[in-house]
């Protein structure tokens, strides 16, 4: 287990804990690392059917600019390279396989943000501290936050936020379409584990098909998207429990699902 993070297991669902509040869970190389063996560790075991990711009273407070000074003083090539290993962690979690929820208190500024707007469904505390920080110490968007914002929340929003360095509470991130849900500070990680549970019930095959689907397809034109569609039904139908589900609906009974 890494000093940064650990990743529990509540039944079905993981529970992905970051481990420095205190120090409000800086986005460092390091807990780049432990991120992806975590995510990975969760990707493998096949108990674990989704993933809360938390970072307890405050989500992170977004890159370790303090420890990456040292790459960034050798240069452009040694400052590139330095990014493209902080944006691996967005990549593993934008690119985990299984059903992520982002449960957010306390600050999620800059990579931070961005490391909870790639799950798939982000809880937020009300009174949350969320921020594209970039603009603020003369950077622009990076971890991603330039295209998973405007997804989720159009590309006006998107600009605002990020050209003003604005810092928003939960409840305006819901009433702006950055998060999915937004509930009391002490609620957040149980509505996260809540909807996880939920989606765990569902079998696993078809649900982590939908992730892909609707990933594939956020990024497709209509056209493109009825073809994903086709491709990934058909798969489905040709395995155990979407026929299952049509058989038990016409006998009238209880699906009996064997996840394959």
């Amino acid at each position: 287990m890494s000093e940064l993070m650990r990743l529990d297991r509540d039944g079905s669902v993981g529970i992905l804990r970051f481990l420095q509040t205190a120090k409000r869970n800086p986005y460092s190389i390091a807990f780049v690392d432990a991120l992806i063996d975590c995510l990975r560790e969760a990707d493998q075991d096949d108990s674990i059917r989704a993933v809360v990711m938390t970072g307890g009273e405050h989500f992170s407070s977004g890159g370790d600019l303090v420890g990456f000074q040292d790459e960034v003083a050798k240069g452009a090539r040694a400052t590139s390279e330095m990014i493209d290993r902080v944006h691996d962690g967005g990549r593993a979690a934008y690119q985990f396989r299984k059903p992520l929820i982002s449960a957010v208190r306390g600050v999620a500024f800059g990579a931070g943000l961005s490391l909870a707007l790639s799950a798939d469904i982000v809880v937020a505390a009300e009174d949350a501290r969320l921020c594209e920080v970039f603009a603020r110490v003369g950077g622009c968007p990076d971890t991603g936050s330039s295209w998973l914002l405007q997804q989720r929340a159009g590309a006006g929003v998107a600009r605002m936020l990020v050209l003003t360095g604005r810092e928003i509470d939960g409840r305006t991130a819901r009433e702006l379409n950055v998060v999915e849900d937004c509930v009391p500070a002490d609620e957040v990680e149980a509505r996260a584990l809540e909807i996880a549970r939920e989606i765990a019930a569902h079998p696993m095959f078809g649900v982590q098909s939908a992730k892909r689907v609707m990933r594939s397809a956020a990024e497709s034109s209509y056209l493109e998207a009825l073809d994903i569609e086709r491709d990934a039904q058909t798969v489905l139908l040709a395995a155990h429990d979407f026929p299952e589900a049509m058989r038990a609906f016409s006998q009238k009974r209880k699906p009996e699902f064997q996840d394959r």
